[in-house]
């Protein structure tokens, strides 16, 4: 040692585990283990899945109202969106009353994979969700929505919450 370092406990500061941040974030560290273990084969991530997802239930959606339900910035949602049409999963066709927007539509490649990782995903759920009883899972679910809600505005995009 050189006489400088500090050798007591610091204080005063809080645990991790009494940070909300830190248990958030080593959560969807948890959450996209368990999520890319159960697609594997598939090779889709949860963005991916997400977007496909968005896509499956609104044909046609403005390809910007995808990054928009999903929660993620344009550059990220053009990312995602690339790679779905790259690997034949989506299309997108110019509208034609403005040619600026296009309008995103599942091919039939994509609605095979939402319908596979869809199956997938209620396994990935029940393993996710499952240290949870039925009521917790629902308290889970609604604590989280309403701090999502509540601070929606606080994020880097805002969310829009689309039907639930």
């Amino acid at each position: 040692m050189t006489g400088t370092e500090v050798t007591e406990p610091v204080a005063g500061l809080f645990s991790l585990w009494a940070r909300p941040g830190f248990l958030v974030r080593r959560l969807h560290q948890i959450s996209v283990a368990v999520f890319m273990e159960g697609m594997a084969e598939l090779e889709i991530t949860p963005l991916q899945f997400g977007a496909l997802s968005i896509v499956a239930l609104s044909p046609g959606i403005e390809q910007a109202a995808v990054g928009t339900e999903l929660g993620v910035d344009r550059a990220n949602n053009a990312d995602v969106l690339n790679r779905l049409e790259k690997g034949g999963l989506i299309a997108r066709h110019t509208a034609p009353h403005d040619r600026r927007t296009k309008k995103v539509y599942l091919t039939a490649r994509g609605r095979d994979m939402v319908l596979s990782a869809n199956e997938r995903f209620a396994d990935i759920q029940k393993r996710f969700l499952g240290p949870l009883s039925a009521a917790e899972k629902k308290i889970f679910l609604a604590l989280l929505s309403k701090l999502i809600e509540e601070n929606n505005s606080l994020g880097r995009t805002v969310l829009r919450f689309a039907e639930r």
